[in-house]
């Protein structure tokens, strides 16, 4: 409900803005007096607060349904606490990949955790990063040092990263946004 509030009041403002720049235009004396000229921006007023709220009620069903779309989506859980990830065996039979679930933190620069678990063989990373504005994008190295793969860089959104042949040992996951490493955004990825 708050989107489609949201989209008719965004549209309603556009449309009265362009109707009163037309008229603007076409008439010389536009406004003709002040008690219209108030009126006028007391309207674009309430249309703007109205849009910016309604934009503002948006954005925070969006971040409750994609919460919820995650916690409907975490099965079997590892690690301990907060930010702990998931871990879903994927594919029909025996020797199927695994997905892994991992995020950045939505308040600064970081992941949710530092510490991933996955069986040898095939992996999926789910990244999701909620932040709009700071982009990210998970990479892995092997144990050697060697990198194996990264993502593509996403804001407000979720992007994968698949890994074949993966050997039992302990592999290192981070950001490779320039300086987001150093920040710390980085961690453990066992593989067994």
């Amino acid at each position: 409900m708050n989107e489609t509030l949201f989209y008719v009041f965004g549209i309603a403002l556009v449309v009265s803005a362009v109707g009163v720049a037309v008229i603007g235009l076409r008439f010389e004396n536009f406004p003709p007096n002040r008690g219209i000229l108030a009126g006028t921006i007391l309207y674009f007023a309430v249309l703007v607060g109205a849009t910016a709220g309604f934009a503002v009620l948006n954005a925070q069903d969006e971040q409750a349904a994609r919460e919820a779309e995650q916690a409907a989506e975490t099965t079997t859980t590892t690690g301990a606490g907060a930010g702990a990830t998931t871990t879903t065996p994927s594919g029909g039979g025996g020797g199927g990949g695994t997905t892994v679930k991992l995020a950045a933190d939505p308040s600064q620069i970081a992941y949710t955790t530092t510490s991933l678990t996955a069986k040898a063989g095939s992996l999926t990373i789910d990244f999701d990063n909620p932040n709009p504005a700071i982009p990210h994008d998970v990479c892995v190295d092997s144990p050697s040092g060697d990198e194996l793969g990264c993502s593509e860089r996403v804001t407000n959104s979720l992007t994968t990263l698949a890994l074949k042949d993966l050997k039992p040992g302990n592999y290192t996951f981070f950001c490779d946004v320039d300086g987001h490493e150093a920040l710390g955004m980085k961690g453990t990825l066992t593989v067994q």
